[in-house]
């Protein structure tokens, strides 16, 4: 048992080392992002053929281990991957517990005192700006082969594509500080309140929401437990490295930010080789198309179908408006304060207000127009 335990140990320092090594902390790289270019760790993952540093599977993961040897589906080969992983931890999924907790419990309504509220923040205004734009330009100008083959094949333009790419990694040079491989693990070994001792001691969970934290960490770990088995078979599959893989604390991998269950069905592979690598440029480009293209988008769409379809990528509406944002200001070349339908959308809400006149006159339709091209500007999100 001791000789186990020093083995997992030491292949956690390992590991944090060499992830240190590879793509360094993420608060260094995120403070990169203003001037970096595509940083290695945006290429192809090196490959190799990993084995085992130790032979055999820490304690920590023997209940995973039984669940993935009793299931069917599981390639046992596969398996091998579980004597690398560094030390289990509750943290992972205790992000997920904070965040639903929250959302579930502690957002209340705010109290209307009468005070002026500003309006809410249409996009993330601290990714729309010029510098931006000239990353965006510089990536479609080194990439334009990759995209003038992707037009060809998909209906999605490339300043949209560019733009997704950018608020998702920042073109590649922000890949996340997790390994997903770890994250995955943690979050499916998850399951019970007494394997998250020590991940919520920041959330206020009492009595009252055991049964609530029982069934959210049965379904969050149901669902992280199915995207280990998928990356865990897209890494044997390429023969890819799974431990020179960062991610998001979620598991999302590549400069697209795909769950490993979306590789299969949305996968693009952009080279020549047949393999989809999402850490090279021309893969998650066609890809990040694919999902687009499969997922609704089309020719002639008006800009609240574009929105729908983006928002099949995150559900979120400032996050869908920032990338039509950026992409029209990508595309004209003209920086845009929000989504290309603002001021209709404001032009419209006027409308239902009783009006003395049947047609308006030209100050109130200017004075409109100023309110909606400043509406978007009071924003304090942050991707």
């Amino acid at each position: 048992m001791a000789d186990r335990r020093f083995l997992c140990s030491f292949a956690f320092f390992f590991t944090l080392v060499s992830l240190f090594a590879l793509y360094g902390c993420g608060g260094a790289v995120a403070a990169r992002q203003a001037d970096a270019s595509p940083a290695p760790a945006a290429q192809a993952a090196p490959a190799r053929e990993p084995g085992p540093s130790s032979g055999q599977v820490a304690e920590c993961w023997q209940p995973l281990l039984e669940r993935l040897q009793k299931d069917p589906g599981v390639r046992k080969e596969t398996l091998r991957y579980l004597c690398d992983l560094p030390e289990y931890s509750p943290l992972p999924m205790g992000v997920k517990v904070k965040e639903l907790f929250t959302s579930a419990f502690l957002r209340k309504k705010r109290v209307d005192d009468g005070t002026p509220k500003p309006p809410p923040s249409r996009i993330y205004r601290n990714v729309v700006t010029a510098a931006t734009v000239q990353k965006c330009n510089d990536f479609l100008d080194r990439n334009k082969a990759v995209f003038d083959a992707v037009e060809k094949k998909y209906p999605v333009p490339r300043e949209i594509l560019v733009s997704l790419l950018y608020v998702e990694t920042r073109l590649g040079t922000y890949l996340g500080k997790d390994n997903a491989l770890w994250s995955l693990a943690c979050m499916a070994a998850a399951d019970t309140p007494e394997r998250m001792a020590g991940g919520m001691d920041d959330i206020p969970i009492t009595d009252g929401h055991k049964d609530w934290l029982q069934a959210k960490l049965t379904d969050k770990s149901r669902w992280a437990y199915n995207e280990l088995r998928a990356l865990l078979d897209y890494c044997d599959t390429h023969k890819l490295d799974p431990f020179s893989m960062p991610g998001s604390v979620y598991g999302a991998i590549g400069i697209c930010q795909f769950m490993p269950s979306n590789i299969v069905p949305y996968g693009d592979s952009g080279s020549d080789d047949g393999v989809v690598n999402l850490f090279s440029e021309p893969d998650a480009i066609f890809s990040a198309a694919r999902y687009l293209s499969k997922h609704g988008w089309g020719t002639d769409m008006s800009v609240d179908r574009q929105r729908s379809v983006i928002k099949r990528y995150n559900n979120l509406n400032i996050y869908a408006n920032t990338i039509l944002a950026l992409g029209e200001s990508v595309r004209t070349g003209v920086l845009q304060t929000g989504p290309p339908d603002m001021a209709a959308t404001v032009a419209v809400a006027s409308k239902k207000k009783p009006a003395a006149t049947k047609k308006p006159t030209a100050a109130p339709q200017a004075k409109t127009k100023k309110k909606a091209a400043s509406s978007g500007k009071k924003t304090t999100g942050a991707n």
